[in-house]
C-alpha cells in the first residue's frame, strides 16, 4: 500500500529538482553568462566588427568568395595579442555553449516527458 499521494510526491520531487538546479546548474549558467558578457564587451571595445566585415567584402568578395577566409586569417594574424586572445576565448566559449545545447537537446529528446507543461500552484 502506497502512503504518499501522487501530488505530494510531485511537489517533493519538484523541490528536489529545484534545489539540484540551484546548486549545480545555476552557478555554472551564471558564470558562463558573465564570462560571455565580458568577452563580448571587450571584443566590441577593441574590434569594430562592422568595419572588418565591410573591408572583407570590399577587398575580397569581388575577386572570389574563397579569398574571404584568407582575409580573416591575415586579419587575425596581424591583430594585437589581446584581440587574438579575446577572439580565441570567444571561440572556446562558443564551443562550450554548443556542447551544453547539444547535451540539453539529447536529454530532452531521450526524455520527452520533461517537455510536458504541468499545472502547479505555488
Amino acid at each position: 500500500m502506497e502512503t504518499t499521494s501522487p501530488k505530494l510526491k510531485q511537489r517533493i520531487m519538484r523541490r528536489v529538482y529545484g534545489i539540484w538546479f540551484v546548486k549545480r546548474v545555476l552557478p555554472r549558467l551564471v558564470g558562463e553568462t558573465i564570462v560571455v558578457y565580458i568577452a563580448v564587451t571587450q571584443i566590441a571595445a577593441h574590434v569594430f566588427i562592422n568595419h572588418v566585415l565591410a573591408n572583407a567584402v570590399l577587398h575580397t568578395f569581388s575577386r572570389s568568395p574563397i579569398t574571404i577566409f584568407n582575409y580573416f586569417a591575415n586579419a587575425f594574424i596581424n591583430s594585437e595579442v589581446l584581440v587574438q586572445t579575446m577572439l580565441m576565448s570567444s571561440v572556446v566559449l562558443a564551443g562550450f555553449m554548443l556542447r551544453d545545447i547539444v547535451r540539453a537537446s539529447r536529454l530532452l529528446s531521450s526524455h520527452p516527458q520533461h517537455l510536458q507543461v504541468r499545472n502547479f500552484s505555488l
